[in-house]
């Protein structure tokens, strides 16, 4: 027996989905109960345990236990089966036990070290201080509790003595980041006298802790972090999505904030679809973290600008990946960040959230801020600022619908701002033949004769950019290929091909080409993985439906393979 069907075999499909939602007998086998993968208000989803399968009428969706944890929990495949497998005790094939035992331990020990601080914070008289902060903060015990925050007194070995009795090593302390080695060969904490927030993974585990110091006017840092461990990596963490990844998946919306306390404050006044960055700019293993529950983020920057540049410096990430990108504006007279807002006024920011903008409006916005229209150097600068975003639009119809606005609001002729665009390179001139050079051969190869006619303007298009360029001749080889393949998957990806081929890239550079390039072509690849995925989801519901067992483990090993 494979490890797949071992853990389907350990683990009853109905008892794992009741983790997650309340299930009621609907019939011999099966259990019924709301679908929590769309809104209704009639349940619609049922789970039979005779098949160990389920199946939501409600959205025609359905599959076995592992499918059911991966579209809950957001993951992939091999990450569905690990965390199945810890469940159930199964050992996965190329599993490397000492790896995962190293990771194990380490999760165990920030967990302790978790307990402890939040046990100082409680009951140390050293911790009285804290204690008022944190009720300050409007923090009560039961969201002290849920957040784990906690307290580490103003001591060198408090935290290691109480955790060498646990059996907990120096060198523990240290791979966990919690202590620092001194010359010789002892150790000393990491954190002290500081008010402890907890920083988990998706999964829930103890990954790192950020410490808070309790006096203003200290010389050391404000915030002390985690270092960098075998478990905890700061770009590939957002603080709360373990506890707001499920009400992200249902409002299809994530709010993101900058600082540990706005995201607390925000859940507990039940806004609970907000994480936070901690302050730093958005990375691609973050991105790839929120892509799983939402592609819809509202940004709410703090009011200073050191806020607003370490968010931006994540947009264009972002922006890559195809998110929607909104921006949450808060009132300049309700406080400085969305924590401080939301405890003066939570109406305040549920309003500001509902009025949040779209990114280019915001910028559009932020260009003409403190600045003077009818002075001539503040227009250059509007215009220069703002010129820069219009040509990151790659669609040539919002691209001039946004100059033409400039051209309107500034009173000047939205070809001066063209001519602005090719003075400054952020635009490309166009090239013109000389009188004499050949005419550009735009004839379709034969070997390309299979692309639908429709697309042949498309084609002609690269072929006019390769004329150019020579020497993208290899790249324009692999997108025919690439791009006869997609013409059978969908229209969407023949516009978005269509942007290679744009004539604004002809006088871009070839480490900016084949940068567009791969980019597309992972699109077209993504794009037919789902595809197939679909196909494989279709044959496997008509296979439950007529009860072929044999197709159903046929099909369900290709779509583990896939």
């Amino acid at each position: 027996m494979d490890a797949v069907e071992e853990i389907k075999t350990r683990l009853d499909i109905v008892d794992a989905i009741q983790e997650y939602i309340p299930l009621k007998p609907a019939g011999t086998g099966s259990f019924k109960g709301l679908c929590p993968f769309h809104q209704e208000k009639t349940p619609s989803f049922f789970a039979n345990r005779p098949r160990q399968s389920w199946h939501c009428f409600g959205c025609d969706q359905g599959g076995d236990v592992i499918s059911f944890v991966m579209r809950m929990e957001g993951l992939d495949f091999r990450d569905a089966l690990e965390l199945l497998a810890q469940k159930t005790g199964v050992i996965l094939p190329s599993y490397d036990s000492k790896k995962s035992g190293d990771k194990k331990r380490l999760f165990e020990v920030n967990d302790l070290a978790a307990r402890w601080f939040r046990n100082v914070l409680l009951r140390d008289p050293r911790a009285e201080e804290a204690r008022r902060y944190v009720a300050k903060r409007g923090i009560d015990n039961l969201n002290g509790d849920i957040w784990r925050v906690g307290y580490a007194p103003d001591s060198w070995s408090s935290l290691g003595d109480a955790l060498s009795s646990k059996d907990v090593t120096q060198d523990e302390l240290t791979r966990a980041g919690l202590a620092i080695k001194r010359d010789t060969n002892s150790v000393y904490d990491r954190f002290r006298d500081r008010v402890m927030f907890t920083i988990c993974d998706l999964h829930g585990n103890v990954v790192g802790f950020t410490g808070r110091t309790l006096s203003e006017n200290a010389k050391e840092a404000k915030y002390v972090n985690t270092p960098e461990t075998e478990i905890y990596k700061k770009s590939a963490v957002l603080f709360g999505l373990d506890k707001a990844k499920g009400e992200i998946k249902r409002q299809d919306k994530a709010v993101l904030v900058e600082g540990n306390m706005d995201a607390i404050t925000a859940h507990i006044n039940h806004f609970t679809n907000v994480i936070a960055t901690s302050g730093t700019a958005l990375t691609h293993e973050q991105l790839s973290l929120l892509k799983r529950f939402t592609k819809n983020i509202a940004i709410a920057f703090d009011q200073d600008n050191a806020g607003k540049a370490a968010t931006l410096r994540g947009l264009d990430l972002a922006r890559a990946q195809d998110f929607n990108l909104s921006v949450i504006n808060l009132p300049p007279d309700a406080g400085k960040d969305p924590d401080e807002v939301i405890r003066k006024d939570k109406a305040r920011w549920e309003t500001a959230v509902k009025q949040a903008v779209g990114l280019m409006e915001w910028l559009y916005r932020n260009s003409f801020s403190g600045r003077d229209i009818n002075k001539p150097e503040d227009k250059k600068l509007i215009a220069r600022d703002f010129l820069t975003e219009i040509k990151r639009i790659s669609d040539p119809v919002e691209r001039d619908a946004w100059l033409i606005r400039l051209a309107e609001d500034l009173k000047v002729s939205p070809d001066a701002l063209r001519e602005s665009l090719k003075k400054t390179g952020l635009a490309p001139q166009t090239t013109n033949p000389q009188p004499n050079a050949a005419p550009i051969n735009t004839e379709i190869p034969r070997q390309y004769h299979t692309a639908k006619t429709t697309d042949e303007k498309i084609i002609q298009r690269i072929l006019a950019i390769v004329y150019l360029k020579p020497e993208l001749k290899p790249l324009a080889e692999i997108t025919f290929a690439k791009y006869n393949f997609a013409l059978d998957i969908s229209s969407e990806l023949s516009n978005f091909l269509a942007i290679f081929a744009d004539s604004e890239f002809e006088d871009q550079s070839l480490p900016v080409l084949e940068k567009e390039l791969a980019l597309t072509l992972r699109r077209l690849d993504e794009e037919n993985q789902q595809r197939k995925r679909k196909i494989l989801e279709q044959e496997m519901r008509q296979a439950e439906r007529t009860g072929d067992q044999a197709r159903i483990k046929d099909l369900l090993a290709q779509f583990n393979n896939l």
